[in-house]
């Protein structure tokens, strides 16, 4: 690239040094420290097994003047689907560039190199989230909404009372459970026009491929009845944001009724962020 730089793709052997980067890159501020929970997802992406991603998704500019990775981007290979009607999708993150370095094209060049990818895989769109109307200048639309949530409080959380049972248990997910996860989650997808494909690889990734402190790992939980009887299930955030308990998935078996099961849901919920 000129000026001592290189871009090439990235390999195992740069899982700590890549992840350094972008912990110090992504954190909120310059007088914040690194973010640890990124530089977890990055090592697991460069050093679990994925069922889309492998190290060479990632690109990475080094000067060969310090071996330092001085700007870096990834393209995460996912199916989505429209109306039922599935199709591929690349999707860029953990896009970076050290200050010193930038101004340079470094990210355009890097993202010319992952659109050829998307085309070769075939990939129908590529969607990336971050900053707004940042993207555009790579070629890039505001397209659908993103984040949308439903909030409750604290004190709408329905008690039980003295006397009362809890009607559902709920525990963790375990392999065998898998199955009826990813049917739970086809059949939530249903409802929306735009949805993510998860099948049970993914699903067994989501399960026991992240790391404890990688930032998009999720808590899988199962619904029962006391007598062992499954219902449903739900996934979690495994830690706070702010003061929200954040609840990624929720879904029930046809018949099951949400008025019935959702306090014991919330209950879940509040115990767990009191934890």
């Amino acid at each position: 690239m000129g000026d001592g730089l290189i871009l090439r793709r990235a390999i195992a052997a740069d899982a700590e040094a890549l992840a350094a980067f972008n912990a110090n890159i992504h954190r909120d501020s310059d007088t914040q420290p690194p973010e640890e929970r990124v530089a977890a997802w990055v090592r697991d992406l460069l050093t679990r097994p994925h069922p889309t991603f492998d190290a060479g998704d990632f690109t990475i500019v080094e000067d060969v003047r310090t071996k330092a990775i001085v700007s870096s981007l990834n393209l995460i290979s996912q199916t989505w689907s429209y109306a039922g009607i599935p199709f591929g999708v690349g999707r860029p993150d953990l896009v970076g560039t050290n200050p010193e370095y930038r101004q340079r094209g470094l990210v355009r060049a890097q993202f010319e190199v992952i659109h050829s990818w998307s085309a070769e895989r075939g990939h129908k769109l590529q969607a990336i989230t971050g900053i707004p109307w940042f993207y555009r200048q790579f070629g890039y639309e505001m397209t659908i909404d993103l984040g949308a949530v439903r909030v409750g409080y604290r004190s709408d959380i329905p008690k039980l009372k003295e006397d009362e049972a809890e009607p559902y248990h709920i525990r963790q997910a375990t392999l065998s459970d898998l199955p009826l996860i990813a049917g739970l989650y086809d059949r939530e997808c249903r409802r929306f026009l735009v949805s993510c494909v998860r099948d049970e690889a993914i699903w067994r990734y989501e399960l026991e491929g992240r790391s404890a402190t990688n930032v998009h790992r999720m808590e899988l939980r199962m619904i029962e009845t006391p007598a062992g009887v499954t219902v449903g299930f739900l996934a979690h955030v495994p830690a706070l944001h702010g003061p929200d308990m954040a609840l990624t998935a929720y879904e029930l078996m046809p018949g099951i009724s949400w008025l019935a099961v959702t306090p014991t849901v919330l209950r879940y919920l509040q115990a767990t962020a009191n934890e």
